[in-house]
């Protein structure tokens, strides 16, 4: 059978099943939900773990979920689609996720697919929330997928750096350093202010809880799940889509895309990290073609292990932080956003003190001066809280920017193989033809379009707004400098002690900042 004609394995294992997600309004979740009734019309009915939030009950977030852009696609060859996805109230939090007893009843008796997705991403998250979020909740799946009747498969999203305390990592479930069971114990009696006085020596060298608690996850799965369908993949990080259902669609602030909004508001100007260090940023539909991919081989292998699938990008070698900087600045000279305060530039530096003394001279105290205006004209200083809350966010990367790992695909190379022609292109994960110049530029384009909600028709008022604050910015750079120089050559011993002596102070001053900076974010 020719491949143009060849009909899609994965397909047909979806056909007439049903499927159970946790996590369905996250970012991995909506494409995960988007891509199965896309390309997999025919299965049976989509079941998504919901929770009611700031007064929206679980028929309004659904509702909200499936009118969201990224659906558009799908609901022009398939307007009925909606009718296939069923919400489901709950919450991960809650026991036996807070399922009544008509949706437990449900799942059990009717579900063959399992995605758990369901997760805190916030870095520093409280480490009793998140053992809570991230591991019991995976014990709470597991309960359940045991009494599930028609279970095929469960694939489990954990992370590519649940163990980034070690180099190369292997496709395999390493022991932690404590047992999970003890923890969570402890968090169903302990107060959050004990946990946070643990905190640093329970991590000890992983650099936040959500790594920590990811890899606690993977292994209560591999105790408590052995006797299940089981696959764990593990995504490096999560960038805006490659292809699919449109370039560039992005919906969340994390990671890269926090960066490309920063910076091309003119908030972000510098960050610490290594020039060669590797970018390791996969694509969104390139995880969620590989988790649907999972979901399949999990189920026609029956394997005796549970195995795991890197979904990474880091092996091509070609994307480095350095590079990252490079081409977004060159794309977000042309994609320009809307009431920015300077135009676009980012300095990536390894040392410490030059990192702390650019973002002083090019971040803090820009910010206090654009205060203090807004204080002259009576409305509220809002820079500095901004340029606190980007610190605070651009600091949880550090740990990343600054080193390189190794995570092979075996597991995820053998996937592809058994795969054939047709599903290869339809769940493709294979991102040997990325051209990252054109992803970066989607990226960019993306955050403007989908994620800050701006009209692209502005854009040439952009550009212009851009061009104007690169003129005056060189004008008073150029000012300065000729003022400084003036200064310097002038004469008179007094107007040289009245320049020195501030100097040295603020030297001084930025020294010790940077010294404490530099304990606090080691």
């Amino acid at each position: 059978m020719s491949a143009s004609t060849e009909t899609s394995e994965i397909a047909d294992f979806y056909k007439n099943k049903s499927v159970f997600i946790t996590g369905a309004t996250g970012f991995i979740g909506k494409q995960l939900v988007e891509k199965l009734v896309r390309s997999c019309p025919d299965v049976e009915h989509i079941y998504l773990l919901i929770r009611p939030k700031r007064g929206h009950d679980v028929a309004d977030r659904l509702r909200e979920l499936l009118s969201s852009t990224l659906f558009d696609l799908v609901r022009s060859t398939n307007p009925n689609f909606e009718q296939k996805i069923i919400a489901v109230q709950g919450d991960i939090l809650d026991p036996n996720f807070g399922l009544n007893a008509s949706d437990e009843s449900t799942l059990i008796e009717n579900c063959h697919i399992v995605f758990h997705s369901a997760a805190t991403v916030r870095f520093h998250e409280p480490l009793r929330l998140a053992i809570q979020m991230n591991v019991a909740s995976v014990k709470k799946l597991l309960v359940l997928c045991h009494k599930m009747k028609k279970l095929q498969s469960v694939v489990h999203v954990s992370t590519a750096y649940a163990n980034c305390n070690r180099n190369d990592i292997a496709e395999m479930v390493y022991p932690p350093p404590i047992q999970p069971s003890k923890l969570l114990d402890a968090s169903e009696w302990m107060d959050d202010q004990v946990f946070d006085v643990l905190t640093t020596k329970l991590i000890n060298d992983r650099p936040n809880t959500y790594t920590f608690t990811k890899a606690l996850a993977e292994y209560v799965i591999s105790q408590e799940g052995n006797d299940l369908p089981l696959a764990i993949i593990r995504p490096s990080i999560v960038g805006s889509s490659w292809r699919e259902p449109m370039p560039g669609w992005i919906d969340n602030y994390n990671g890269p895309s926090g960066m490309i909004v920063a910076t091309s508001k003119g908030m972000l100007r510098t960050m610490l990290g290594s020039l060669s260090s590797i970018a390791d940023i996969v694509p969104v539909d390139v995880c969620v073609n590989m988790m649907i991919a999972v979901g399949w081989y999990t189920a026609i292998k029956n394997s005796k292990t549970i195995p795991v699938y890197h979904c990474c990008t880091g092996h091509l070698g070609s994307l480095t932080w350095s590079n990252i900087t490079k081409i977004g600045l060159r794309h977000l000279d042309t994609i320009c956003m809307e009431n920015a305060i300077t135009f676009p530039h980012l300095t990536l530096t390894p040392n410490r003190f030059r990192y702390h003394y650019q973002r002083f001279s090019q971040e803090v105290f820009p910010a206090f001066l654009l205060d203090c205006y807004m204080r002259l004209i009576g409305r509220k200083p809002i820079f500095l809280r901004l340029c606190d809350k980007i610190y605070k966010s651009v600091r949880t990367l550090n740990f990343f920017t600054m080193r390189s790992w190794t995570f092979p695909l075996d597991n995820s190379i053998s996937l592809r193989n058994e795969m054939t022609d047709t599903d290869q292109k339809t769940f493709n994960f294979d991102v040997k033809d990325l051209d990252w110049t054109q992803y970066w530029y989607n990226y960019c384009l993306g955050a403007k379009q989908y994620l800050l909600r701006e009209d692209l028709a502005h854009m040439s008022k952009c550009r212009q707004r851009n061009q104007r604050l690169k003129r005056i910015q060189n004008l008073l750079w150029y000012t300065a400098v000729g003022l400084i120089i003036k200064m310097i050559f002038f004469r008179s011993v007094r107007i040289h002690r009245m320049i020195l002596i501030p100097l040295r102070f603020i030297f001084s001053i930025l020294s010790i900042i940077a010294k404490k900076f530099s304990l606090n974010t080691k």
